[in-house]
């Protein structure tokens, strides 16, 4: 499927230099025409190569496979893509499935290698644990998480573990059961991940038993009531943790101190201004290579709820000061990524079908839009892979 762009302002072009590292991939995730609730368009996961110069995408390859390849992971050797299958179809049936791709680095050429299910439907976050052989994937209708081990070559073995969340939070028409939205792999403890879950309003800390792959729940951590969480991520230096929630449009900081110990909450902040009457229901969160900025998604209606949500992050305290919003160009951003060098970010507009790029002002963190703009059909999730 062709990809359009538009043409850069050449006054960008020439202030852009060593944009990427040299032979950076964008792997793109979508939804194809199968899914419960939405309106998939896409032929698989997109492939592009990027301009180490302007910051230009080109398309090389579009990778067929099992349909709803939302969210991507790599493992940590980059010899293999994981696809989250994102699909439910209402039954007592466990149709959600993930799927493996091996990846030749030199050729750029990718191959299917399996799919297995992913123990609960609408699979819509995964992870491989590092220095490990081991995908956990967080299954938003099935309410769970689960451990699939890959072999050699990539193929997915059937899950060996898998927990239920319980309970409920107190929005009647989001959170009647349990929703695990992410899954994150925990700064320095091998086996660690915590688990996101918007239906009852917790972060939950597990660890992986190295011999029998069990997963054991350590202990948990809970946002504001009602609040949704979705995504989270943690400081690249500093013991700080920064959980997004879509129900309310908040970023809770918290600090922790280790994978059994609740985190203990220091700041929450809105992702809009706080004389906006706006309504808007974040996706994706992500703290910038520096350590200095972070961003979040803003999703609704307007220009103001279609945005990217800027902030500073204190050096002394890690806590937040919102520095505006940055509109999307587009409809429903459902992910953003920062490119390897931190000098750029791509927007992901699901809706809109539209891919926006927007230069990182490295001195304050403010978001300039380069002009670049890339067509292509709803699209989810944002991976990068230097090779």
């Amino acid at each position: 499927m062709a990809c359009q762009s538009a043409t850069s302002d050449p006054d960008q072009t020439e202030k852009t230099e060593d944009v990427t590292a040299e032979n950076t991939l964008l792997f793109v995730g979508t939804y194809t025409p199968k899914e419960i609730e939405v309106d998939g368009k896409a032929n698989g996961i997109y492939v592009y190569e990027i301009d180490n110069q302007t910051a230009a995408l080109t398309l090389i390859d579009t990778i067929n496979g099992p349909v709803n390849p939302s969210y991507l992971a790599f493992d940590p050797s980059a010899e293999y893509l994981f696809a989250a299958n994102e699909i439910a179809d209402g039954s007592d049936a466990v149709v959600g499935a993930l799927s493996s791709f091996k990846i030749d680095r030199d050729s750029k050429q990718f191959q299917y290698v399996n799919t297995v299910s992913s123990a609960g439907d609408a699979p819509c976050h995964l992870i491989v644990l590092p220095d490990s052989r081991e995908v956990v994937v967080a299954n938003y209708v099935g309410g769970n998480v689960a451990l699939v081990p890959f072999m050699e070559g990539g193929q997915l073995a059937p899950p060996v573990a898998m927990k239920q969340h319980e309970g409920s939070g107190p929005n009647a028409g989001r959170q009647k059961a349990p929703h695990a939205h992410m899954v994150k792999a925990f700064p320095g403890q091998v086996g660690g991940f915590v688990a996101v879950d918007l239906g009852i309003d917790q972060v939950i800390h597990y660890q992986v038993d190295e011999n029998t792959k069990a997963l054991t729940p350590l202990t948990t951590t809970a946002v504001t009531p009602g609040a949704g969480p979705r995504h989270l991520d943690f400081h690249p230096s500093q013991p700080w943790c920064y959980v997004l929630s879509e129900l309310n449009h908040s970023i809770e900081v918290f600090y922790y101190k280790d994978i059994a110990t609740p985190f203990e909450r220091k700041q929450i902040i809105s992702t809009l201004a706080d004389t906006s009457n706006a309504v808007a229901y974040p996706a994706a969160i992500k703290i910038h290579p520096n350590g200095k900025f972070l961003y979040a998604s803003n999703r609704g209606q307007t220009d103001e709820e279609n945005s990217i949500a800027m902030f500073s992050i204190a050096p002394e305290d890690g806590q937040l000061t919102f520095l505006g919003v940055q509109p999307t160009k587009g409809n429903f951003p459902r992910d953003f990524e920062i490119d390897p060098s931190g000098k750029h970010l791509y927007a992901a507009n699901q809706r809109s079908d539209n891919i926006v790029v927007f230069e990182i002002n490295q001195m304050n963190g403010q978001l300039k839009d380069t002009g670049l703009e890339y067509k292509l059909p709803t699209p989810v999730c944002l991976k990068f892979l230097s090779l």
